[in-house]
């Protein structure tokens, strides 16, 4: 008599439990840059996309779970979008407004490699993919970011004047 449970191959909708690779990160944005581009395309749809965003975030102020070590990335991609989309900072490739708004989709998305619903382990492949798109994106993000600082000095400034 065989033993048929150890030659059972897992079903494919069986939940992975661990960070995705480097591939299937690429897959992924692959497939999701056409959306992103119409939403970089359209003012209206990324300031809903951003909207949606922030909303899904205030879950995870408390308790942060895998996004903890990618927040910071995260909230600037929001920023970065935000001052894309309000023709405030326009000082950035295609490419890489795209990618970050890949990004932001995938994170607002509940139905991703791993469910957002499964607790612990669904915002996983949310930070990997996140992870991934801002080392994509790196010297552009950090432009955003010097850019930012600045725009504040300026603001104090003129307020001290």
């Amino acid at each position: 008599m065989t033993n048929t449970k150890s030659s059972k191959k897992p079903s494919k909708t069986s939940v992975r439990k661990t960070k995705p690779t480097k591939k299937e990160i690429e897959k992924v944005i692959e497939k999701t840059k056409s959306k992103a581009e119409e939403y970089a395309r359209d003012p209206n749809k990324a300031k809903k996309l951003l909207d949606d965003a922030v909303k899904k975030t205030k879950n995870y102020e408390k308790n942060r779970g895998p996004l903890a070590e990618v927040w910071g990335y995260l909230t600037a991609l929001f920023r970065l979008l935000r001052a894309y989309v309000r023709k405030d900072y326009r000082d950035i490739p295609w490419g890489s407004i795209v990618l970050v708004i890949v990004a932001i989709i995938y994170f607002v998305s509940p139905i991703d490699l791993i469910p957002d619903i499964i607790p612990g382990m669904g915002l996983i492949d949310d930070a990997a993919v996140i992870a991934f798109v801002v080392a994509q994106i790196k010297a552009d993000l950090d432009n955003f970011l010097a850019w930012e600082v600045e725009k504040s000095n300026n603001e104090d400034n003129a307020e001290s004047n």
